[in-house]
């Protein structure tokens, strides 16, 4: 049962991202209205209402049916025109920023209702058109469907026009980056914290269960974990965090007892699996995103380290909130006992995943490699007080000055970091401090 949730779960999450999810959803209450509305368009209740309001509406079967065919031919036109500009979109942020913004920008609520309002009123329309010249009935137009239908062909201009202008927002790399950026602080506000963190036993005689499909670890069932370990009386560990590609037949889960094959696929439905890479399932990849587009910026096809320095100060940011998270690295069962230990992801591993990228392509940019002392600096400030990672921040430091060293040769550039390092020089003690270029 559990591995049939895991595989519906899976598909959910498919379907719901998915370009055409709401559109079809749209469409389904659209064509559902309209047999409603022609179920009821011909009641005597109706007709008398229809004939107290009768100047606004269509009576004649000929100017009806030219009136829907003009709707229906306009909001194919509208549609082709959305879709085409949506592809542009898309087609450019893979061009100028990264292939790993795509699903942030395919599952854009607001593009998807406005494709989907465009499809159910094509298909309203049409369902009218069918229902013209009804035989044995007083009124042979459906005239109150087709007021609506004139009604939603006037919303559908009011929404291209809206889709034009957020269209025009969303195609700039400042709301993108803007968009990843927020959403990433989103979800690093609801990480789980939990000061106080648990030994993790000696696992080495622990048996090894192997992960029965490849991609990213994207979600852990904590509940179906926990029932696990109750039915069973065993404890887990987790080797890899969060985020982490897994390969298929690797070993990245430990138990404390030898499983057979029904639970180990029983124990693996507790995971979700899947190779899109979407901030909302975890903050690392909007720190990746965002990393991704700097690196991208300073590509000699792009040249943008005006974008890259943008990227950098948001990073930053991040960075700088991700200091004051400690997620926990346990999960108790109802009994207040540890059943499953988990592996969070480290800000040491974290840092060289979105730092040293950016640091190598921009190695040659004075612009770039200043902006990543900056960076630095205001993370070695903030954390001055608890220095929980001022010794690696110190040490990430040195690494510029190192690269510095060996790619900036220019006496101005020198002293631009120089000036930095003095400052950086103050806050640690005599003997950590650097050495000036």
């Amino acid at each position: 049962m559990k591995q049939w949730t895991s595989a519906l779960s899976k598909y959910y999450y498919k379907v719901v991202n998915s370009i055409a999810f709401y559109p079809t959803l749209i469409a389904i209450v659209f064509f559902i209205c309209s047999i409603i509305v022609m179920s009821i368009e011909f009641n005597s209740f109706v007709n008398e209402f229809k004939s107290t309001v009768q100047r606004v509406l269509v009576h004649d079967a000929n100017n009806a049916r030219l009136i829907l065919g003009t709707i229906v031919g306009s909001l194919i036109s509208l549609m082709v025109f959305s879709f085409s500009m949506v592809m542009i979109v898309l087609n450019r942020a893979t061009s100028t920023l990264s292939p790993r913004v795509i699903p942030g920008l395919i599952s854009d609520k607001f593009h998807q209702v406005v494709l989907g309002f465009y499809l159910g009123s094509i298909i309203f329309s049409l369902m009218l058109i069918i229902n013209i010249d009804t035989p044995d009935t007083e009124f042979s137009v459906p005239s109150l469907g087709i007021f609506f239908s004139m009604l939603f062909a006037i919303i559908c201009m009011g929404l291209f026009v809206y889709f034009i202008h957020s269209i025009s927002q969303k195609i700039q790399v400042d709301y993108i980056l803007n968009d990843i950026y927020y959403r990433t602080k989103k979800e690093l506000e609801k990480v789980d914290e939990q000061k106080a963190k648990v030994d993790v036993p000696d696992t080495t005689d622990w048996y090894e269960c192997e992960a029965d499909n490849s991609g990213y670890l994207k979600k852990i069932d904590e509940k179906g974990l926990k029932l696990f370990c109750e039915e069973h009386q065993i404890r887990l560990k987790i080797e890899l965090s969060l985020g982490a590609f897994v390969m298929k037949g690797y070993s990245f889960i430990k138990s404390e007892k030898d499983l057979d094959e029904d639970q180990k696929k029983t124990l693996l439905s507790c995971f979700t699996l899947y190779t899109e890479e979407r901030v909302t399932d975890h903050y690392s990849f909007g720190f990746k995103q965002i990393s991704e587009i700097a690196v991208k910026a300073l590509s000699p096809g792009i040249n943008d380290p005006g974008t890259a320095a943008k990227a950098i100060d948001l990073l930053s940011d991040l960075f700088i909130k991700l200091i004051f998270v400690d997620e926990r690295n346990y999960i108790l069962t109802k009994d207040e006992e540890v059943c499953v230990y988990v592996r969070p992801l480290t800000f040491e591993e974290l840092m060289t995943q979105i730092i040293i990228p950016i640091r190598e392509y921009g190695k040659k940019d004075i612009s770039v490699m200043t902006r990543l002392l900056d960076a630095l600096m205001h993370m070695l400030y903030v954390d001055q007080y608890e220095k929980r990672f001022s010794d690696l921040i110190i040490k990430f430091i040195d690494n510029m000055v190192v690269t510095s060293q060996q790619y900036i040769d220019n006496e101005l550039d020198k002293e631009s970091v120089n000036k930095r390092l003095r400052i950086v020089n103050k806050k640690v003690p005599k003997e950590e401090r650097l050495e000036l270029l």
